[in-house]
């Protein structure tokens, strides 16, 4: 049970209980570590020896997946800030190992706390029959000791690191498949070698995926198979793009590796990944998706297939199928080989909505598609607008709403704000700041008064009241000041926008990029239905609806109910 709010910190306590969820590889038995719950009993007899009450138990179960260890780290982290801000008086910990990648900084901070209020680190004795305390920072003699083994775990976990680093390395220079899944049509297997010493230990390696694949019109078709076709027979054999190649799959309901949908990204993917032609990778090192192509030291490829399996395409086949879609990924892209502009050149690049579906709605030949359409995944009412027809409308009501607001309109003073924050950058972060100050200067001082009502501050510790009062409240007025200052320093003139003559003006005198800043003052989003019928003129309040800067949305059109 946690224990009672309103309780003195210095009375309080919390466990900490952490296991590995390693998997023991065959043949060999896993580490053998006592249960969360025999840990939080062991810590709980602590706590009642000690005459503390438990206030939370922090249980972790980790792995060496990425997520599991960041949460653990969390966990870890929170524990001990909140024993540093003096939620509770101390903290039991079972063991030392994995510890605060600060080493002794973290100790320091707990033994010699900056407020001068005492706290204890407590960990376990290690005796399985009587639980008790085998280190306590409290105590003198245990002080140097708690350093040394700080420092000794931050550094086995550099040791460690640097060991996954290096057996990575040789994973990868020895054809070994380091990452956790394969690619779609392939599958990982464990191969049993000899190493130098004559033992047998088991490598990952791929091999071509005989799983079914789930197409309802061949069952008996496999996932190496699909791969093959998506890859190759259709892009090279059929001179399809990786759009259409994206819809066929999806139209014959053939589930994708994310079963999500098939997209084009993902088409495009597979033909690049050099490990369906058999060839190692070393990831996304390049800061795009692809994968690239690892080489050794001595510069040369290195197969990941198992010995006797075949690689789903051949060289010859996957640079092919490169070339078929190459011309399909170079489009504008300069041709003097200059880097390739990839900034909005369109007004509503990156505020189009599509109504079917909710996603993003980009550039399509002469207007705005549905996205999700145009990379050959489902949408049950794709809408696409005429660039004219949806630019003129949305500057139309985005100069009839500025012009027609009050001053003390709160789209105004989003629209100032976000103003600000392109003219006066600097500005506006330190007025970011300054809030961030003034809110955590009044939460300290509503703590102040909380402690007060809590009696933290009766019998002997009322003389610190005055004090801690008179320091809360002085960061409080500061903190207004700061903001006031900074507000001054910061303040712009949007009138501008509201005048209709000065509006247009600026408008005109605009380029394209300050026009799309201009619209992105007021506006959030534009969501855009599918037309009612095919060459149906627009009709922007029967089927587009805008979200405005401060919050507030058109209503929906009724025409949208309908057509859901």
């Amino acid at each position: 049970m946690e224990a009672p709010t309103g309780q003195d910190p210095a009375t309080l306590i919390d466990l900490f209980c952490r296991k590995s969820k390693a998997k023991a590889s065959r043949g060999r038995s896993g580490k053998r570590e006592i249960s969360i719950s025999a840990q939080e009993t062991r810590g709980r007899a602590v706590a009642a020896q000690l005459g503390l009450i438990v206030r939370h138990v922090w249980r972790e179960v980790g792995s060496a997946s990425r997520f599991s260890s960041k949460k653990a780290r969390s966990d870890q982290d929170a524990a001990l800030r909140a024993l540093e801000r003096g939620e509770v008086g101390a903290l039991w910990l079972f063991r030392m190992d994995r510890w605060d990648r600060r080493g002794a900084g973290a100790i320091l901070r707990i033994i010699e706390p900056e407020d001068g209020r005492p706290r204890r680190l407590l960990f376990d004795n290690g005796d399985p029959d009587n639980p008790g305390i085998g280190l306590d920072s409290s105590n003198p003699r245990d002080r140097k000791e708690l350093i040394r083994r700080a420092e000794e775990a931050r550094e086995e976990t550099e040791i460690l690191s640097e060991r996954v680093r290096t057996t990575k390395s040789h994973q990868l220079a020895n054809g070994e498949w380091v990452n956790g899944m394969a690619p779609y049509g392939l599958r990982v297997v464990l191969v049993e070698v000899h190493d130098e010493d004559g033992d047998i230990i088991e490598e990952r390696k791929l091999e071509p995926d005989d799983d079914p694949a789930g197409d309802p019109a061949d069952p008996a078709r496999t996932k190496a198979q699909v791969a093959f076709d998506a890859t190759y027979t259709l892009p090279v054999r059929k001179g399809l793009s990786g759009r259409s190649v994206a819809v066929m799959l999806n139209e014959a309901k053939i589930p994708s590796p994310s079963e999500s949908g098939w997209a084009h990204a993902t088409i495009r993917d597979m033909i690049r990944n050099p490990a369906y032609a058999g060839w190692q990778t070393t990831g996304r090192q390049d800061g795009r998706s692809r994968r690239i192509l690892y080489r050794n030291a001595a510069g040369e490829r290195v197969s990941v297939m198992r010995p006797g399996a075949t690689p789903i395409l051949t060289d010859e086949q996957q640079r092919e199928a490169d070339q078929a879609i190459r011309g399909e990924l170079g489009v504008g892209v300069p041709k003097d080989g200059s880097a390739h502009d990839t900034r909005p050149k369109h007004l509503l690049t990156g505020l189009m909505r599509c109504h079917g579906c909710g996603g993003a709605k980009s550039w399509r030949g002469t207007g705005y598609g549905c996205g999700r359409h145009a990379n050959g995944k489902p949408c049950p009412a794709p809408a696409s607008v005429a660039r004219k027809s949806i630019e003129e409308w949305v500057h139309f009501r985005w100069f009839a709403r500025l012009t027609n607001a009050e001053a003390d309109d709160p789209l105004v003073y989003a629209v100032a704000e976000r103003w600000a924050a392109r003219v006066q950058p600097e500005a506006t972060e330190d007025s970011k700041a300054a809030l961030a100050a003034l809110t955590a200067a009044e939460q300290a001082l509503a703590r102040v008064w909380a402690d007060r009502k809590a009696g933290f501050y009766d019998g002997p510790s009322e003389a610190f009241f005055a004090p801690a009062l008179a320091e809360a409240s002085a960061e409080v007025v500061n903190a207004k000041k700061a903001v006031e200052a900074s507000v001054s320093r910061r303040g712009v003139d949007v009138s501008f926008l509201m005048d209709p003559e000065a509006c247009e003006g600026a408008w005109e005198a605009a380029d394209e990029s300050l026009r799309r800043d201009l619209l992105r003052l007021a506006i959030d989003r534009v969501t855009v239905s599918k037309a009612p019928y095919r060459g149906a003129p627009f009709d922007g309040w029967a089927r587009a609806r805008i979200k405005w800067a401060d919050g507030t949305e058109d209503p929906e059109p009724s025409s949208w109910v309908t057509t859901r």
